[in-house]
C-alpha cells in the first residue's frame, strides 16, 4: 500500500525518511519546493504544493484509496482535511494531534505521545543499546583469550546467548570459549549443541584464570559456589540476589529470556543473523517463556518475531523432539506413580537423576495434569538436591515462595512462573526428602517460612 504523508515542515520526513511503508516508499506532501527537492535528494518521493489545495492531492494519490497521515497546525487542519477528502474521499486518514483536539469522526487520531512511543523511543533504545555494545566490544577487543561462562547445566537460553555474544564480539571458534563447570544434560539441550554445532567445554575453576577476559550470560557470579571474583561482563535476565561483581553488567529481570537481550545487541549493531544463530536464539526465548506464554514481555515478542523468519524450523523441530533414553522414560513412570496433589500443588520426588535438568523437565510436564496449579519436582545428582517449581500464572511468584521455603539451606530463587533450589545433600535435614520438601513448600506457599530441620 502507498502512504501519503502531509506536513507543513520536515517533521515526518525526519522521523520516517525514505523507508518503505507497506512495501512502497511514501509520498510526502509539503508546501515548499525547496523542501520537496531536499526530500528527493535524500531518496524520498515528494510533491510540493499548498496542503489546503485539492490539486496537490490529485498529484499525490493514485487510486484514492491510499492511507494518509496529516501533521499540520490545528488552525489549518480543517482546510487541509477538506481538500484531501475532495480528492480522495475513500482514503483512510490518520491525524497527528493532541487527544483533546477536535477532529472529524472519520479520521483516526494519533497523539504526539503515541508517535514518540512508536517512532522515537525505539530509535533511542537502539542508540542506547548500540552504545552499550560498543563499550563491551572495546573492553574485549585486545583480549587474546575470552571465556563466556554459562551455568552448570546450561539451558537453551544460556547456550544461545553465549553463541550470540561470541558473534557480537566478532570472535572465531578459537577466539572465545563457551564454558561450564558442569555438563549439558537435558536431551533437548544436547540435541541443540549437536544440530547447531555449538561447542560447550567443561572447565575447572583453575582454568578460568587462564583467560584474559571472562563474560557470563544467563547467570551471575553469585549463582556459582566456586569463587570467581570480579569478572568482566554479566548479561542476564534473572533477578539479582547479591551485588553483581562485574566491570560491565546488563541485568534485566523484566525480560523473559537473556536471548532477547542478545538479539537486541545484534540488531543494534546491524550484525547479519544467520539461520543457525536465529534458530538458537529463537529456541532460547521459546524455552524460557514457554513459547511466549510465561513471563514474556513486548521485547521478547519483538525478538521472537524478528528471529522467527530467519530460523531453520526443520532444525528446531529436531531439537525439540530428541530421542529419550528408555531409562529416562522409566524414571518418568516412577515419578508419575509417586505423585501427590495437595491443595493444587503436584509433588513428586524423582530420586537419583541422570542430569540436572530432568527435574525441570518433569515439572513442566506435570503442570499439564488436571488440578495442578503448581508443580514441585525434586531429585538428586552429584551430591546435590535439585528442586524445580512451576506454576500456571498463580498470583504468588514462584521465586518468592522457593526463597522462603529453601533459602536457609542453599541457593533458591527464580521468576514468577518458574524457580528452583539447589542444596548440598549434606546440608539437607535428615528424614524423608519428599515429605520435607512438601512440608517446607506448603508452609511457604501459605505464608510461613521454611525452618531449618523442618
Amino acid at each position: 500500500m502507498r502512504y501519503v504523508l502531509v506536513a507543513d515542515d520536515d517533521l515526518l520526513w525526519r522521523m520516517l525518511g525514505p523507508t518503505p511503508l507497506g512495501g512502497e516508499r511514501p509520498v510526502y506532501v509539503v508546501p515548499r519546493p525547496a523542501l520537496a527537492a531536499r526530500i528527493s535528494r535524500g531518496g524520498g518521493v515528494a510533491v510540493a504544493g499548498d496542503p489546503s489545495a485539492e490539486r496537490v492531492y490529485r498529484r499525490a494519490f493514485v487510486s484514492g484509496q491510499e492511507a494518509a497521515v496529516v501533521a499540520v497546525p490545528r488552525a489549518r487542519r480543517g482546510r487541509v482535511l477538506a481538500a484531501l477528502r475532495r480528492a480522495a474521499p475513500g482514503a483512510p486518514v490518520v491525524v497527528v494531534a493532541d487527544e483533546d483536539d477536535p477532529t472529524p469522526g472519520d479520521v483516526t487520531l494519533l497523539s504526539p505521545a503515541a508517535l514518540a512511543e512508536l517512532v522515537v523511543e525505539p530509535v533511542l533504545a537502539r542508540a542506547l543499546t548500540r552504545a552499550r555494545v560498543e563499550r563491551v566490544r572495546a573492553h574485549f577487543e585486545r583480549a587474546e583469550r575470552v571465556l563466556i561462562m554459562i551455568q552448570d547445566d546450561p539451558d537453551p537460553d544460556a547456550i544461545a546467548s553465549a553463541l550470540a555474544l561470541k558473534i557480537v564480539l566478532g570472535r572465531t571458534r578459537g577466539g572465545a570459549t563457551i564454558g561450564t563447570f558442569g555438563t549439558v544434560g537435558r536431551p533437548e539441550n544436547r540435541a541443540m549443541t549437536r544440530i547447531l554445532d555449538i561447542d560447550v567445554e567443561r572447565l575447572t575453576v583453575s582454568a578460568v584464570r587462564e583467560y584474559d577476559r571472562v563474560a557470563m550470560v544467563d547467570a551471575q557470579p553469585a549463582f556459582f559456589e566456586e569463587p570467581l571474583g570480579e569478572i568482566d561482563l554479566v548479561i542476564d535476565h534473572h533477578p539479582t540476589e547479591a551485588p553483581v561483581r562485574a566491570r560491565l553488567r546488563d541485568v534485566r529481570p523484566s525480560y523473559g529470556a537473556t536471548s532477547t537481550i542478545l538479539t537486541e545487541y545484534l540488531r543494534a549493531v546491524d550484525v547479519k543473523v544467520s539461520p543457525r544463530l536465529a534458530t538458537a536464539l529463537l529456541y532460547g526465548i521459546k524455552a524460557d517463556t514457554l513459547a511466549l506464554e510465561r513471563g514474556a514481555t513486548r521485547a521478547d515478542m519483538d525478538a521472537f518475531a524478528f528471529l522467527h523468519g530467519l530460523a531453520n524450523h526443520g532444525a528446531l523441530r529436531r531439537i525439540e523432539r530428541p530421542e529419550l533414553p528408555p531409562a529416562v522414560l522409566d524414571l518418568l513412570a516412577e515419578a508419575i506413580t509417586r505423585r501427590r496433589l495437595v491443595d493444587g500443588v503436584m509433588f513428586t520426588h524423582v530420586g537419583p537423576m541422570p542430569y540436572r535438568e530432568l527435574a525441570a523437565q518433569f515439572a513442566d510436564l506435570l503442570l499439564q495434569v488436571e488440578g495442578a496449579e503448581w508443580t514441585v519436582v525434586s531429585g538428586e545428582i552429584e551430591g546435590e538436591l535439585h528442586i524445580s517449581v512451576r506454576n500456571s500464572g498463580h498470583e504468588r511468584a514462584a521465586g518468592d515462595v522457593v526463597r522462603q521455603a529453601f533459602a536457609d539451606l542453599g541457593r533458591a530463587g527464580g521468576h514468577r512462573a518458574m524457580a528452583k533450589a539447589v542444596i548440598q545433600q549434606r546440608d539437607w535435614p535428615a528424614g524423608d526428602v519428599a515429605a520435607t520438601v512438601s512440608a517446607r513448600f506448603l508452609r511457604a506457599l501459605r505464608g510461613g517460612r521454611g525452618r531449618a530441620g523442618a
